[in-house]
């Protein structure tokens, strides 16, 4: 384990030098940018140690993702298909629209700074409320055929990585390991069926698949 932390660490080095040197239009160029012409706020460990998280911080959410984005797509061979004819066209509306039905992260959480009317309700600073994404992605006042994915459809922005200052800062790399992912399986794969035995994790404020057992044909 230490042996790999070092070589993470080296990693992230790299990724760093290598974007000081040649500057990209990425979120590592970015977050080097930012650290460069700051006051010095961010030391150079600080800045790496981000991007280890960064790194870390996409492994269990986005498989859990992708396991719930193939439940779904499971459900809808139509769409799976539509998918796999023009990734180009439909992958990046793939993801979302995953995210809008099925997020990993059915709530957000958050504490009320001021004392707030909502409709009849009325919070006080300092409550803990929790925000159901899951609810307001699939809400039939704002969505037509809210828990079906729809990649021709023009949807209203989802709350799947939260909003605001809290906004999730990995939404770039899960939302590019997703597009990666799912165009790849659907150039592979027909007949998605999810198989007998699945196990899911309790639904709260994050879940996912404990097992996924999958079948298909592959495409010729």
């Amino acid at each position: 384990m230490d042996e790999a932390v070092v070589e993470l660490t080296q990693y992230a080095e790299s990724l760093v030098r290598s974007r000081r040197e040649e500057p990209r239009n990425d979120i590592l160029s970015t977050l080097v940018e930012t650290r460069d012409e700051d006051d010095g706020r961010l030391s150079d460990q600080e800045l790496i140690n981000l991007i280890i998280l960064l790194i870390f911080a996409g492994i269990d959410t986005t498989r859990n993702q992708l396991a719930l984005a193939v439940e779904s797509f499971s459900r809808q061979p139509d769409q799976w298909e539509k998918l796999a004819a023009d990734p180009d066209r439909y992958a990046v509306k793939a993801v979302e629209e995953v995210l809008r039905v099925n997020p990993i992260s059915r709530w957000t959480t958050r504490e009320a700074a001021e004392t707030f009317q909502h409709k009849e309700r009325r919070i006080e600073k300092g409550t803990t409320v929790h925000l159901f994404t899951l609810s307001s992605g699939t809400d039939p006042a704002e969505f037509d055929n809210p828990d079906r994915i729809d990649l021709d459809a023009d949807r209203s922005p989802h709350f799947a990585f939260g909003g605001g200052l809290h906004h999730c800062l990995g939404h770039f790399v899960a939302r590019t390991d997703m597009n990666v992912a799912l165009s790849a399986m659907a150039a592979r794969m027909t007949d998605l069926r999810v198989g007998e035995g699945a196990e899911w994790l309790p639904d709260s404020g994050n879940t996912g698949a404990r097992k996924l057992p999958i079948t298909f044909d592959p495409r010729s």
